[in-house]
């Protein structure tokens, strides 16, 4: 169940510190591909990101996606490594010296240039963890409740948004479909052998597309028609994206909860894509200036998500029950 919370039970729920984890979670900022290679959103939510984390004692993030504007970067000695994310993220809560890691996923702008070179940078930058296109790996919190994360490469299942030679991008009602259907299906194997032998307490995909979405490029048709059924049939508790340079938590009544968190680096206020959704299923879109970044607080009893402003204020709250496995198609 999704709700406002207020101030005093987000609180209550921090100050449980014994009993919970937290992570953090940014989409779409990578900077840009001019000097000086970050975006003043980019460093803010950056330094709210840092706050956030010693507030909660967070020791990772999601990054999901558009980790270098706006073509990706050429190999792994490319400066952007350097000036979009090392010079950028560096905070004491956020660094290599206080263990905390970046789980990363490709974007529409990573797959323009080499995409072998940011996984391979996982092997030169401590805090980047990249591992291949797509992955899981699992967390548990202090009360031994089990997060289990499956990355996906989303730009492999549905096609690239670039249109070659333009600025403008294409919908996500309008994307092409995967340049290679074999590494697509051979994705989508993976995706459902993992869900399928998940027995973590919350059970979380994240990507770069959105499956659901109300703002500039809108919701991913291929997304819905190859990834949705497997979120519902093995009791996945969130979908979390980005691409879309804004924040909004949709739920459309069908057990997932479905959050946009793409504007660390850019903010696009449109609510392009409204119509796509019924009454009442927007539960929250963030139309402030600015960026912003999420985050999670997770114990045996439940999932706080929050997201934030660039500068770690707490614009919105929602909770995710732990899954219940009785309930689990096989």
């Amino acid at each position: 169940m999704a709700s406002m919370l207020t101030a005093s039970l987000v609180a209550c729920v921090v100050a449980g510190g014994s009993a919970t984890s937290s992570f953090l979670v940014m989409g779409d900022w990578g900077g840009d591909e001019h000097s000086p290679y970050d975006t003043p959103s980019e460093v803010d939510t950056a330094q709210g990101m840092n706050s956030i984390a010693q507030e909660l004692g967070a020791k990772y993030a999601l990054a999901l996606g558009d980790n270098m504007y706006h073509s990706g970067v050429t190999s792994v000695e490319d400066r952007r490594f350097d000036e979009t994310f090392e010079t950028v993220f560096t905070g004491h809560a956020l660094s290599d010296k206080s263990g905390f890691k970046f789980h990363l996923v490709a974007g529409n702008h990573d797959h323009r240039g080499n995409v072998n070179a940011q996984i391979e940078y996982s092997n030169v930058s401590p805090r980047w963890v990249f591992p291949s296109l797509y992955y899981t790996f699992t967390q548990i919190t202090e009360d031994k409740a089990t997060i289990q994360f499956v990355m996906l490469d989303t730009v492999t299942i549905a096609g690239n948004s670039q249109i070659d030679g333009q600025s403008k991008q294409r919908n996500g009602s309008d994307l092409p479909g995967p340049a290679d259907k074999a590494a697509a299906e051979q994705q989508l194997h993976w995706l459902e052998k993992t869900l399928s032998e998940s027995k973590a307490d919350y059970l979380i995909v994240a990507g770069h597309y959105p499956v659901y979405s109300v703002c500039e490029h809108g919701p991913t048709a291929i997304l819905q028609r190859r990834v949705k059924p497997l979120l519902l049939k093995y009791k996945v508790s969130a979908f979390l994206a980005g691409h879309d340079h804004c924040a909004e938590h949709i739920d459309v009544g069908d057990g997932v909860q479905y959050h946009g968190i793409g504007s660390a680096a850019y903010h696009v206020n449109k609510e392009d894509h409204k119509d796509t959704l019924k009454p009442g299923q927007l539960k929250y879109h963030d139309g402030n200036e600015g960026g912003g970044f999420a985050s999670f607080v997770v114990s045996k009893a439940m999932m706080l998500v929050t997201h934030h402003d660039d500068d770690g204020k707490r614009l919105y709250n929602a909770t995710v029950s732990p899954r219940s496995m009785d309930s689990v198609v096989v």
